[in-house]
């Protein structure tokens, strides 16, 4: 009898669970390397090159105590699949970055920079929040909830490019881009193609 009052229970448990993780989702996210100019590593560093050093350090070093501690998320969303070959394409662009004649740091500091930064997004938002979120949530609202969130989490940190108003095709844009790679996520279960494709993105567009 007791297991079956339980489970009523524990399902009315899972919004506020999902509810929950999405605020730990957040909270971290706002540690994206170079996200916006407020950051913490600001109280102790001036310099944009320094500050943007520190800042993808930190989230390196916190995204590796992450996968440690999820490891068995970690393991399925790194899984080995033929994709993998697919990281051959962002590490020859990023072997033309210094091409790029108007980068904004240093090309070693710049690739590691967008390497951190990209991981970071990516593994947090449609790894393990959208791993999390599947737990919890109807199977149909996952990849709309985590697409919203990734959306809204611009339009809060960074309003002056994404905000709804007066112009709301930018954070529509995020929308829409959010959608696309949790679909794909969900596609094709690991992240390789999710992480090609950003960082490729932004070694093009350098």
């Amino acid at each position: 009898m007791s297991t079956l009052t339980d489970a009523p229970s524990r399902r009315s448990l899972r919004p506020l669970s999902a509810l929950a993780i999405s605020a730990s989702w957040f909270a971290l996210w706002c540690l994206t390397p170079g996200l916006t100019d407020r950051g913490p590593v600001r109280l102790v560093a001036r310099d944009d090159a320094l500050v943007v050093f520190l800042e993808s350090l930190i989230a390196g070093l916190l995204a590796i105590a992450i996968a440690i501690l999820q490891r068995t998320h970690t393991r399925a969303l790194f899984a080995p699949s033929r994709q993998r070959f697919l990281y051959v394409i962002p590490l020859a662009l990023a072997l033309a970055l210094p091409l790029h004649d108007e980068l904004e740091f240093p090309v070693l500091l710049y690739l590691f920079w967008m390497t951190v930064s990209v991981f970071w997004q990516d593994y947090l938002t449609f790894g393990l929040l959208q791993r999390h979120l599947a737990a919890r949530l109807p199977s149909r609202t996952v990849i709309p909830v985590v697409a919203a969130l990734f959306a809204l989490g611009h339009v809060i940190l960074l309003p002056d490019k994404f905000g709804i108003v007066p112009n709301p095709l930018p954070a529509l844009s995020m929308l829409t881009l959010g959608l696309l790679l949790a679909w794909l996520r969900r596609r094709f279960t690991t992240m390789h193609l999710i992480l090609t494709l950003h960082l490729s993105f932004y070694f093009i567009f350098a």
